[in-house]
């Protein structure tokens, strides 16, 4: 019999450039719409788990808003944004994060 703890799920953490309630806004609504294959839901605020159509795929994500950044007379939003992933296969997490990318890509270019 093993003493090992269970196996804790993987962390990604980001620092984005957005509002706690405009983040969940955009994961509700064309992040996981109706032409996606993955579901959002909110367990609570500011807390959400994805997961994938027909697949053992889920994240948990949780944000919380950190103090603005200064940039002259410019206040940026900054938004800790934690992903744990439970049992997820690395091609999972790549479409994933694929989509995610493409949904919260902010500025030009």
């Amino acid at each position: 019999m093993s003493n090992d703890p269970a196996p804790q799920p993987d962390l990604v953490e980001y620092e984005m450039g957005y509002g706690a309630d405009e983040f969940g806004k955009v994961l509700l609504g064309p992040f996981s719409g109706e032409r996606s294959d993955f579901d959002a839901t909110e367990i609570e605020r500011h807390h959400w788990r994805v997961s994938l159509e027909e697949s053992t795929f889920t994240v948990d994500i949780r944000v919380a808003e950190q103090p603005p950044r200064k940039l002259g007379l410019f206040n940026l939003p900054v938004l800790d944004v934690k992903f744990s992933f439970n049992d997820t296969k690395g091609s999972q997490r790549d479409d994933f994060f694929h989509r995610f990318h493409q949904y919260f890509h902010k500025g030009g270019g």
